[in-house]
Order: structure tokens, then C-alpha cells, then sequence
């Protein structure tokens, strides 16, 4: 009767022991799901410098049938830079309602910040069916191994100081850009006044000419004489010929006197290029003489005004004429 007692004492003790440890069990898991573990983020060194690299890792427990995103390195890790990632594969251990999965990545970050003391806190994202959660890492501090020795800053001004003389630089982009300015203009003007200032510079040519040829001709005019008849009046056809040759394109230098006066038309050219070929062949000065050439130079500016108005009233641009 006793042992029977006994064996029923300690059934209903093991019993409550298994049903303690279930009980237990089930909250511990419930309440680790349901409340979301926190990730474990932390610098794997104490000190890190300026601008070399170090690590740091993260990892997170989860149900398997949790999808979790691990932090964006282009904005989560600010203000630090990340360099490289090291991702682990998921390792889950256990199996049906006990299993747990670790998912672990490893960053190798750079720093350029000053401050003695720095933090870092990332978050992890799970996706859920409706929604997502971030759960954040708790925050991690490394400090800053600076090389830099802090002294005493110097209060006092230097009193003289020597100028150093700096070399001129050439700007040459700007030079360029001149040049290129100037041109684009010159071309502009040269389109729409081109014609305009090639025209009237042929005038002022055509105009110096006809001066210098008048100048030359009544100097020449001035000093015919009964004793130099023959040779002034050979300069002077010549010069007259040479002129008209050059305003009327016409081969006047190798035409006769009956030829002259059948191309120009003229009555007075033939009666006053047949007193300068008495002058010239024959060396006879008469008081018709002087008048002669008188005519041969009325006719050069009629035939220069004429040659005037074609270059004024000229649309199209003319052929270069000869300076």
C-alpha cells in the first residue's frame, strides 16, 4: 500500500516537472518572436584612425520564416563610408518549432570625422505579410586614435614677414577665348558688311588713282613747251593710254590713233590725238596743243566717273581689280 502511494507521488512529480518546462518553453519562445529580437552590432576594435579602414560586425536571431533585410550602405552607416561587406550564409539550428536562424555580415568602414568619441546604430528590417518592422542594433562607440599633437596655440602675430614674389601665369583660356570672341565677331561683320566695305575700299582705290594720274598729268601739261613738245606729249598719251587701259579694260596701249577714236566715239579724242602724234612724230607745238591734251584729260574723268558708278551700283561682289 505504501509503495503504491509512493509510485503515484512520483509520477504526478514528473509530470509537473514536464508541464513547468513546456510551459516555460513556450513563453520563452513566444515572448522572443513576438517582441523581436534586438541585432548585436559592434566595432570589432577599440580605436580606429582617420582614414584607414575597419571592421564592423552585425548579427540576427530569427525565426526561419522571417525574411530580414540587413542596412542600406549608402545611407544607414553615415557618417562613416563603407568600404567592403562580408555577408555569412544563414545558419538555423534546431528544427521544427525550436529552430533559430543567424544571419551575420561583417563591414569594413572608413572614417573621416574628428571627434574623439564615435557611435554607430543600424537597424535591421524584417518583412512582414502586411508590413515591415526596423529593429535597431543597440549603439556601439569607438574612439579616434588621432596622431595629432595639441600644444599650446601661438597668440603672437609675427611682426615682419617676407613677401615671396609669385611668377605671372599667362592666362592662356582666356587668350582663347578672345581669340575665338574676335573672330566669331570678324566673321559676323564680315557677313553682313563684307560686300559693303570691299566695295567702298575698290572706290577709295579707283579714287587715289584717278588723283595721282591727274596730279601726274597736268604736271606734265604745265610743262609742255615748243622745245619739249615731243617728248612730253609722248609721256603724256602714255600715261593716258595706261590709265584708260586700266578703268575700261580695253588693250588701248596697242592701238593706233584711228582705233582710240573708233572704240571711244568721240570727235574731240580723234582731233586731239592727231595734234599729240604732230607733237610726238613730227615735234610741231602749236597753240591748239595745250588744249589737246586738255580734252584727253576730260575724257580720262568721264571715264573714271562712269567706272565709278558701276562699283556704287554694283549688287554682286566685282573681281578684284589690280592695285
Amino acid at each position: 500500500m505504501k509503495s503504491e502511494k509512493w509510485l503515484h507521488s512520483v509520477t504526478d512529480t514528473l509530470v509537473g516537472q514536464r508541464i513547468v518546462a513546456l510551459l516555460s518553453f513556450f513563453i520563452f519562445h513566444f515572448s522572443f518572436f513576438t517582441t523581436h529580437a534586438q541585432p548585436v552590432g559592434k566595432f570589432l576594435t577599440d580605436s580606429i584612425e582617420i582614414g584607414r579602414p575597419f571592421r564592423y560586425s552585425l548579427t540576427y536571431r530569427h525565426a526561419p520564416n522571417v525574411d530580414v533585410l540587413f542596412p542600406d550602405t549608402a545611407r544607414q552607416f553615415a557618417p562613416y563610408l563603407v568600404r567592403a561587406v562580408d555577408v555569412y550564409a544563414t545558419q538555423t539550428t534546431g528544427s521544427g518549432p525550436t529552430a533559430i536562424s543567424r544571419d551575420s555580415a561583417v563591414y569594413t568602414l572608413l572614417s573621416f570625422e574628428t571627434d574623439s568619441l564615435q557611435t554607430l546604430q543600424v537597424p535591421i528590417r524584417l518583412i512582414g505579410s502586411t508590413d515591415c518592422t526596423d529593429v535597431y542594433a543597440p549603439v556601439d562607440t569607438v574612439f579616434l586614435h588621432s596622431k595629432l599633437t595639441t600644444g599650446p596655440v601661438a597668440q603672437t602675430l609675427a611682426a615682419n614677414t617676407t613677401l615671396v614674389p609669385l611668377r605671372q601665369q599667362f592666362n592662356y583660356p582666356v587668350l582663347v577665348f578672345v581669340i575665338a570672341g574676335l573672330s566669331a565677331l570678324a566673321l559676323l561683320a564680315y557677313g553682313l558688311l563684307g560686300r559693303i566695305v570691299a566695295r567702298q575700299w575698290r572706290l577709295y582705290r579707283l579714287n587715289r588713282r584717278h588723283i595721282r594720274f591727274i596730279k601726274t598729268y597736268n604736271r606734265l601739261s604745265r610743262n609742255l613747251t615748243a622745245d619739249t613738245a615731243s617728248d612730253i606729249a609722248n609721256d603724256a598719251i602714255v600715261l593716258w593710254k595706261k590709265y584708260l587701259e586700266r578703268l575700261d579694260k580695253q588693250p588701248y596701249m596697242s592701238l593706233t590713233t584711228p582705233e582710240i577714236a573708233e572704240r571711244i566715239n568721240d570727235e574731240r579724242v580723234t582731233n586731239a590725238l592727231r595734234e599729240a602724234d604732230r607733237m610726238i612724230y613730227g615735234g610741231v607745238f602749236t597753240e591748239h596743243s595745250q588744249s589737246a591734251l586738255r580734252v584727253l584729260s576730260d575724257i580720262a574723268t568721264v571715264a573714271y566717273r562712269r567706272r565709278r558708278a558701276v562699283l556704287q551700283h554694283r549688287r554682286t561682289q566685282p573681281q578684284t581689280e589690280p592695285a
